[in-house]
């Protein structure tokens, strides 16, 4: 592996860590403009309230926290395991938890997925993960998936949150 593919990749990785971090801050900032009838009603018929898409936020670093885990010490390729999003977001609830509950879990858990891939090694970016779909991706690759995952979901609960850019 060439050192420059590394720095390129430990570049990706910065980039990420840095917006985690920023949107550590401004998330909670946005929330509490939000009122609590904004927060816990559905945006429309059939949709998750914006303090369930929050929740599935929460399920999803639950769930990516593992894999980014894993893949530094699993055989390749890290066969990622799909979980019911519905069934997870329903379960636990979060449509009726207060908003400092889901919004704690969020934080603590986003703080962790920081923790955990800014101290990955370089060449650990490159094991393969194997997706529901059969596709193989880098762990580069499905942490940066992680990011735009979670713009989009921010883009839901925050009108005036900025596009991302498109994943290449």
């Amino acid at each position: 592996m060439s050192w420059i593919w590394q720095k390129g990749v430990r570049e990706v990785i910065s980039n990420v860590v840095e917006q985690l971090e920023e949107l550590l801050k401004s998330v909670p900032r946005q929330l509490r403009e939000l009122s609590n009838e904004d927060l816990v009603n559905p945006r429309s018929t059939g949709k998750w309230s914006r303090l369930q898409i929050l929740g599935h936020l929460c399920d999803s670093a639950v769930n990516n926290l593992g894999r980014f885990i894993q893949a530094q010490y699993q055989p390749e390729p890290l066969a990622i395991v799909s979980y019911n999003q519905e069934v997870w977001v329903s379960s636990q609830h979060y449509g009726e938890t207060p908003i400092d509950e889901v919004l704690t879990l969020w934080l603590s858990l986003n703080r962790s997925i920081v923790r955990v891939i800014s101290s990955l090694p370089g060449d650990v970016l490159s094991q393969t993960c194997k997706l529901s779909s059969g596709d193989i991706v880098t762990l580069e690759w499905l942490i940066d998936d992680y990011l735009q995952h979670m713009k989009h979901h921010l883009q839901q609960i925050f009108p005036d949150f900025p596009r991302s850019e498109p994943i290449d």
